[in-house]
């Protein structure tokens, strides 16, 4: 009857050290993704003028080329706004393709202000 215990309790204890690394990854991985998304914003500000949010609405991450695919609602100082996609390459200065949606939001130039960023897990930073 004791080896049973002891059984059952190597087994749990099996589970328990599992799922508590199951969930240190998983934090790992939001928060590569949340700091992905700020070099993201980062690049934008460089690339857009007149820049007041930006909300995060999906990040993909492509294997096979490395890069990130971003889906933005990008908002400027006079309230239009334009949803739309670009690629990102961690680290790197300078957007992939993007699609042109509204050229009066999407002006090419540079953000010097601070711009609000809501993130794809919900939190907000002003970057």
């Amino acid at each position: 009857m004791k080896k049973v215990w002891m059984i059952i309790s190597i087994i749990v204890v099996i589970i328990i050290i599992s799922m508590g690394g199951k969930l240190f990854m998983d934090n790992r991985k939001e928060q590569k993704k949340i700091e992905i998304e700020k070099q993201s914003v980062e690049v934008l500000k460089k690339t857009f003028a007149n820049i007041a949010k930006v909300k995060v609405e999906r990040i993909d991450y492509n294997n096979i080329t490395g890069s990130y695919r971003m889906v933005v609602t990008m908002s400027n100082k006079e309230g239009k706004s334009a949803e739309f996609s670009y690629g990102f390459v961690e680290n790197d200065n300078e957007l992939g393709v993007y699609g042109l949606v509204d050229g009066n939001v999407q002006r090419k130039g540079e953000t010097l202000s601070k711009v609000r960023v809501i993130f794809s897990d919900g939190t907000e930073e002003d970057i």
